[in-house]
């Protein structure tokens, strides 16, 4: 399956779209599109991946996606089966670069607007009191009509652009090698991998994905990425472990096998490798 560039319906009398979404579970796919996106989470649990960038998320949530940048939110198990009570609600925005003419943006007035949106090809979590603010202004957007609309959402951009409860999510180089790159073969690569990295993935499988042999496949990633197969498959597993340790509800030995890894040993040596620390003493830091 190919990572999929989703179409983003307007309605005629509208230049940007606000929506609240209520469902069983989200039931969006891996997938990227043109338009900027603000995304709160009222009511809903579950992982979210934003570029290489793997965590989980809960009721308050909310991110600020760039364009072109690939992400899914996927419920938790319990979601999904028959019989169950659960509801998701999502606040969503969407909105295109060019939403107030082409040049809106390059006015000095908007420098600093321009300056958050050149910066959001990485993600951006929202955190703090900047959140409550943006949730404030959103409930009038969700009622407005006419100029409203547009006052409303620029003063959300001007809200998010002066804040310092910021949290980057993908790294830099994911943002420097996908907002590159158009070639769809590493787009399913990174697909597969997102999707299946709590597993057990062997390079032939993935070379297969791909259609390739395994030298190709190895000489095709390296060159894409500048990195190995493993050593992005690692960082990823270690990018999610940081999150897992932060929580503290589970032990290294299981935050190892949740992120994929066959051994803890394995786990620590790793992530000292990607970290200068072992999972340990990064554990106890972040609760100085």
């Amino acid at each position: 399956m190919s990572i999929i560039l989703e179409e983003i319906p307007l309605k005629n009398e509208h230049s940007f779209r606000s929506k609240v979404d209520v469902l069983p579970h989200i039931q969006v796919p891996w997938h990227y599109h043109p338009q900027y996106e603000l995304q709160f989470i009222e009511k809903s649990r579950g992982i979210r991946i934003v570029g290489d960038c793997i965590d989980t998320f809960a009721e308050g949530d909310m991110v600020f996606m760039g364009t072109n940048l690939p992400h899914v939110w996927k419920n938790d198990d319990h979601y999904y089966q028959k019989n169950q009570d659960l509801r998701a609600i999502a606040w969503v925005i969407h909105f295109r670069e060019d939403v107030f003419g082409l040049d809106f943006f390059n006015v000095p007035e908007m420098s600093r607007i321009k300056r958050f949106l050149a910066h959001s090809g990485r993600g951006i979590h929202i955190k703090g009191s900047t959140k409550y603010k943006v949730i404030q202004i959103w409930q009038k957007l969700n009622g407005a009509n006419f100029t409203q609309r547009i006052i409303y959402l620029l003063e959300i951009l001007d809200t998010l652009a002066q804040s310092d409860d910021l949290e980057y999510l993908a790294s830099e180089e994911f943002a420097q090698i996908f907002h590159k790159s158009s070639n769809q073969k590493l787009y399913q690569i990174y697909e597969y991998i997102s999707r299946n990295f709590q597993q057990k993935i062997d390079l032939e499988d993935v070379a297969h994905k791909a259609n390739m042999s395994k030298t190709a496949f190895c000489r095709f990633f390296k060159n894409k990425t500048g990195k190995t197969f493993s050593e992005f498959l690692n960082q990823m597993r270690i990018n999610y472990a940081h999150k897992l340790l932060a929580e503290g509800k589970l032990s290294i030995s299981q935050i190892a096998y949740e992120c994929g890894f066959n051994s803890p040993s394995y786990f620590n040596r790793q992530f000292k490798l990607f970290t200068g620390k072992a999972p340990k003493e990064h554990r106890l830091a972040q609760r100085k």
